[in-house]
């Protein structure tokens, strides 16, 4: 049963809250539309400081992390998040990448059987991003009007790959493509497909330390995968159905009515949430 039709959007742990905004402004051409954390009354509730960026159409997000992280070794990593963009918006982040001295790969053309030309590189903090153009035209009008034209592909770590395969399949309906050896030292790899034709590459590895507590029960990063709202009591249903422990992260989190959605974790250690119409 396809589940959850889209990647909604991700949160991300960073370093410093600070730079990574204008890092994120500079080089994605995104908008900050929201700080929390940074008032008495969100930190007795105990509220992380983390900031919304509006990117491609869609909020994406970064909480500041309680403790360090190793630095990456190269521009290429796990897990890797991407957006899609045009053949002036790619030229735009090479320049930017350029003004700043931030190391990156790229163009490289046809990494993925979606991707026309890619640019990898990390963000301050050591998250990895792919900004590439996507093969069909369509895809590569975009709809959000800015720099970056939408969510792209994800990319994550899978310790016990069939552990993962068997989560992304049943619980949340995504279809198996392929699987094969990666470039992550001939680590085994998977690809899956979601409703929306967006990829899902599960690579076998250690999952890597994301700096602070990740858990469905604490606000913090995640993965957030768009369910319709006329398929969302069936979600609901079939997650109880399956077994699957979920919630809203409630105490420390300030919600208005028709907002919230759910979170789970997954095999490997990441957040997962559902998120449908009129939610955040």
């Amino acid at each position: 049963m396809k589940v959850a039709q889209a990647l909604d959007h991700f949160v991300v742990p960073v370093d410093d809250l600070v730079v990574a905004e204008d890092f994120y402004v500079r080089v994605f051409g995104g908008r900050i539309t929201r700080r929390n954390g940074l008032n008495v009354r969100q930190r007795k509730r105990g509220a992380i400081p983390h900031t919304f960026i509006q990117i491609g159409g869609k909020r994406m997000g970064v909480y500041l992390q309680s403790e360090e992280r190793p630095r990456p070794g190269s521009a290429r990593g796990l897990p890797t998040y991407s957006f899609t963009t045009t053949e002036q918006g790619l030229a735009e982040v090479a320049r930017e990448l350029n003004e700043l001295g931030a190391h990156f790969d790229g163009p490289v053309r046809s990494v993925h059987t979606f991707a026309d030309e890619s640019l990898f590189f990390t963000d301050p903090a050591g998250n990895h991003y792919a900004v590439y153009t996507p093969q069909t035209s369509q895809a590569k009008s975009g709809a959000s009007g800015g720099r970056m034209t939408a969510v792209g592909y994800l990319e994550l770590e899978a310790p016990h790959l069939d552990k993962s395969v068997d989560f992304y399949e049943n619980v949340l309906g995504f279809q198996l493509q392929s699987c094969s050896k990666g470039s992550m030292a001939q680590s085994q790899q998977v690809t899956m497909t979601m409703a929306s034709g967006q990829t899902l590459i599960l690579t076998e590895a250690p999952f890597s330390s994301k700096g602070l507590v990740m858990s469905r029960k604490v606000p913090g990063p995640h993965i957030a995968f768009y369910v319709p709202a006329t398929k969302w009591n069936t979600a609901l249903a079939h997650l109880e159905k399956l077994g699957i422990p979920n919630g809203d992260r409630g105490a420390a989190k300030e919600r208005q009515a028709g907002q919230g959605g759910t979170y789970m974790d997954d095999p490997a250690g990441y957040v997962i949430q559902f998120i449908t119409d009129g939610m955040e």
